[in-house]
């Protein structure tokens, strides 16, 4: 196997493969050296690039007067192709279920570690897109470094799928820099006496799942079944209505 047919197995046509063959070679380049070194005609090389940007393959340098593209790693190429791989198996159930001409069956799944945690919000984003999560949500003590850095960067993902979220939070201290910026994020959140709310577990609820989040072990437990959701939203509807509101931005 040679490396356009390798690459063809991460999704890649043969013109794709060969322009990011050429961009490997250098640390950047523009798209007349690319055309060059891949032997494909300038035009074909300016569509080939917008396609594999679009992939998330290839970026553009910023603010530079001419054009130029960089290639991203080999290693980013394969986890990309394996992310969406992993979004393929998430939706198999269903597929199956449209073929045989059933519905989907409910189902429990576990996620364990920073890549479960990774591949759980990317599926709950993705589904909650242009829609509205709402939750009982878990103070942040029992979270590393590396779980606070993933949760800043899950929220712009949350945001770019145009979701939404309510929330019930416990009334603690470091909540507060998340709640900065509760409005850019579609994010709004109601807080409880940490006397009577001291969670240290999160659970999510959409239109159809229901997650469970241990900050402390890394572990999310997702049951996606339509009815206990249905059940947990109305659970969070009278806390939620049993709340008065505070002022946006106001301390706790």
């Amino acid at each position: 196997m040679n490396l356009v047919e390798a690459l063809r197995n991460l999704g890649l046509n043969e013109k794709e493969a060969k322009v990011y063959l050429a961009l490997l070679k250098k640390n950047r380049c523009s798209a007349y050296w690319i055309a060059e070194e891949s032997g494909l005609k300038k035009p074909t090389t300016y569509v080939i690039l917008d396609d594999l940007i679009k992939k998330g393959l290839v970026y553009k340098v910023p603010r530079e007067k001419k054009q130029h593209f960089v290639a991203k790693s080999p290693k980013e190429a394969l986890a990309l192709a394996e992310e969406k791989l992993a979004l393929t198996k998430e939706m198999l159930p269903e597929l199956l279920a449209l073929s045989e001409g059933e519905k989907p069956k409910p189902k429990t799944l576990f996620f364990e570690g920073m890549s479960g945690v990774r591949e759980n919000f990317r599926w709950q984003n993705r589904r909650a897109q242009n829609k509205e999560v709402v939750g009982f949500y878990a103070h942040s003590g029992d979270a590393s470094a590396e779980l606070i850095d993933f949760f800043l960067e899950n929220m712009e993902d949350f945001k770019k799928n145009d979701c939404h979220l309510r929330g019930i939070v416990p009334d603690h201290q470091n909540i507060k820099r998340f709640r900065e910026s509760d409005v850019k994020y579609n994010r709004q959140l109601k807080t409880i006496p940490i006397d009577e709310y001291s969670a240290s577990i999160s659970i999510d609820i959409g239109e159809d799942f229901v997650s469970f989040f241990s900050f402390k072990d890394l572990q999310i437990t997702r049951i996606e079944n339509k009815d206990i959701a249905t059940t947990m939203r109305q659970i969070f509807e009278m806390v939620w209505k049993s709340r008065p509101e505070k002022p946006q931005g106001a301390d706790f």
